[in-house]
Order: C-alpha cells, then structure tokens, then sequence
C-alpha cells in the first residue's frame, strides 16, 4: 500500500495505490449509493494491473497533525471513539465490513469535534488489516499522546490497550464499563475530599481548645489503582506501558 497526499487551497486528496487489479465491486457500489456518516468521500480507478483510491478531505486535519505537539485528553479519546462506532454501525447497516477502515492517524481527520475516517473498499483481504487489530494499535498511539495529569484519561486508555488485546471484543460495552467505572471513581473521589475537610475542620477546632490526649498516628490511606497509575506516569518510575498493565493489575 503506497500513501500519497495532494494538497489544495480548498482540499486535501489522499492517493492509496494498490498492486491488485481495480474492481467496481460491492463496495464501491454501495459507498456511490449511500452517504454513510462519518466516511471520507472516495474514488476509485484502475490502470495497468494496479488501483488507486482517493479519499477527498475538505476541512481538518489529522489526528497525527494535531497531537504531533500536543496530548490528548479522556475527552479526545472519547469522541473519537464515539465517531467511530458511529461509523462501524452505519456500515454494518450498509452490509459493508468495519474490516475496510485504515485507522492509522495520518488517515483519521478531525473538524469541528467531528471525524472523518477513509474505507478502503479493496476486495483484497490481505491489503486489510482486521479492526480488532488496527483498533488496537490506534490504542497504542493514545498511550504516547496521553496527558499524564488526566487520571481519567490514563484510566481510559489503559483499559482500552488491555481489553483490546484479546482476539475479539466488544468496543460498546468496553466503554460503557469504562464510563461506570470512571462515574464510580469521581463518587469515590468526592467522599474522599469530603472526608479530608472533615478531619481539617477538626484539627482547626483542636487547635483552638487543645487538650491533653495522646497523639495517635494517623493510618495511611489506601490508593486505588488509578492513583498509583497516576504517581508511577508522574514520576516516570514505569519502564513502559505493559511493566504498567502489570502493576495495575496486581
């Protein structure tokens, strides 16, 4: 698969070629018939034994441009995930297989809060890489553009990289979990601070009316796995991400 970009004022024509006979098959056909949300327009063509497919980008930019200095939030991950099972659905109405999606971040184009993602509509199985798979190392470029002062976000993508990398699953109901988990934490989180205020506001009042009793140690407070993840990123005490899947797991 050979990648090329022609630039415009007004757009942006992304060229995949591929060393395999061009075909008008069913794919093609029903992309032509059907304006699916989410899916770059595209063309396809065929000449001398090969084809070439041109996806036509007219706003936005990559996803690969855009965190190239920057990093990503829980709420990034999110509504990129969110576009995408949007997308997988409209094409599975479609009878057409999520298998088609290139989801490197050169290809993936976000405006406006709204993605767009490139099918390759290539009867080629072997120039397809399957979406559990590629899925997963879209997964891996999340945990190199994290913010590491996100703790929900840290929680997010370490549980996406470890659920993904069983030989299938269920996006939909990983992230349903995901966002019980994370409401689960921010209660837990509010008790905590409340608990916190109660015990300042008590030391305040001991202060003004000291009296003579003995000073107990106060027992150390218990972190949950997201708090450790967060202590072991901030002080860069993980070698890398699978020493942190470890740890968390213990």
């Amino acid at each position: 698969m050979k990648i090329t970009y022609e630039n415009s004022w007004e757009y942006t024509d992304i060229h995949i070629d591929l060393p395999v006979p061009y075909e008008d098959n069913y794919q093609m056909r029903m992309l032509r018939a059907n304006e699916i949300p989410g899916l770059a327009p595209v063309k396809g063509s065929g000449r001398d034994g090969s084809s070439r497919y041109t996806y036509r980008i007219r706003s936005g930019i990559s996803i690969g441009k855009k965190y190239e200095t920057g990093e990503m939030k829980k709420e990034d991950v999110h509504s990129l995930l969110d576009a995408l099972l949007q997308t997988t659905e409209a094409l599975q109405a479609c009878m057409l297989s999520p298998d088609g999606l290139i989801l490197t971040p050169e290809m993936i184009y976000t405006h406006g809060g709204k993605y767009q993602f490139c099918y390759l509509p290539a009867a080629e199985e072997t120039c397809r890489v399957p979406l559990c798979r590629s899925f997963h190392t879209l997964t891996e470029y999340f945990v190199g553009r994290l913010d590491y002062h996100d703790t929900e976000g840290i929680f997010l993508v370490y549980r996406l990289h470890k659920e993904t990398m069983k030989e299938s699953y269920e996006l939909r109901q990983i992230l349903a979990e995901c966002r019980e988990e994370e409401r689960q934490y921010r209660r837990e989180s509010a008790l905590r601070e409340k608990k916190n205020y109660r015990r300042e506001r008590e030391k305040t009042e001991t202060d003004r009316h000291p009296a003579e009793q003995p000073v107990l140690p106060e027992a150390p407070e218990k972190k949950g796995f997201i708090e450790r993840a967060v202590s072991r990123f901030r002080t860069g005490r993980w070698g890398d991400w699978e020493d942190m899947i470890t740890e968390m797991d213990d």
